[in-house]
C-alpha cells in the first residue's frame, strides 16, 4: 500500500515489479507518472482514486494481466501509451472529465471490446504525429471506439472541445 499523504506516484516508481498483484492508491495522490507501473505483469486490477487528475505516458504499459481499470471523473488526461499492451483489458469507461487521450494510449490491447465515452460530444482526432489537422469523430459506438483506440496506426491524438 502507498501511504496516505503521498501526492504523486513518480516516474518508474514500480517499474518492472512483476510480482505486484494489487495496490491501493490513497486519495492524496493527484498524478500517476510516466512508467509508474510499467511491466507490472501480475497486476490484475487497479482502482484509481478520485483525486488523480492525470495518468502519465506509459504508466501501465505492458501490464499484460490487467483486466480491470477504473478511471475516475477527476482524470482529465490519459498519456501516450498509458495502457498499451494491456492485452487482457476488455472494457474501458472514459469519464466526462477526460479531455485528451495521447497517442496509442490503448494500442495493442488485443482483448479490448468496448470503450464507452461518458461524454460523446466534441471529440476530435488527429492522424498526424505533430497533432495537427484534427477532425471530428463520432464516439457513440463502444465497439468501434475499441477498434479505433487499440489500433496503433489508426489515430494518434484524441481531444475534446475547441
Amino acid at each position: 500500500a502507498i501511504p496516505n499523504g503521498v501526492t504523486a506516484i513518480k516516474e518508474g516508481a514500480f517499474y518492472g515489479y512483476t510480482s505486484l498483484k494489487e495496490i491501493t492508491i490513497p486519495n492524496s495522490v493527484t498524478s500517476i507518472g510516466r512508467c509508474a507501473f510499467y511491466g507490472c505483469t501480475s497486476l490484475t486490477e487497479i482502482n484509481i482514486p478520485d483525486s488523480v487528475a492525470s495518468i502519465g505516458e506509459v504508466a501501465f504499459f505492458y501490464c499484460t494481466n490487467l483486466k480491470e481499470i477504473t478511471i475516475p471523473n477527476s482524470v482529465t488526461s490519459i498519456g501516450e501509451e498509458a495502457f498499451a499492451c494491456c492485452e487482457n483489458l476488455t472494457e474501458i469507461n472514459i469519464p466526462k472529465s477526460v479531455t485528451s487521450i495521447g497517442d496509442s494510449a490503448f494500442s495493442d490491447c488485443t482483448s479490448l471490446e468496448r470503450v464507452i465515452f461518458e461524454n460523446t460530444a466534441g471529440w476530435k482526432v488527429s492522424r498526424n504525429s505533430d497533432m495537427s489537422n484534427f477532425e471530428d469523430i463520432n464516439v457513440s459506438d463502444p465497439e468501434r471506439n475499441a477498434e479505433n483506440l487499440k489500433d496503433t496506426y489508426s489515430w494518434y491524438y484524441w481531444k475534446r472541445g475547441e
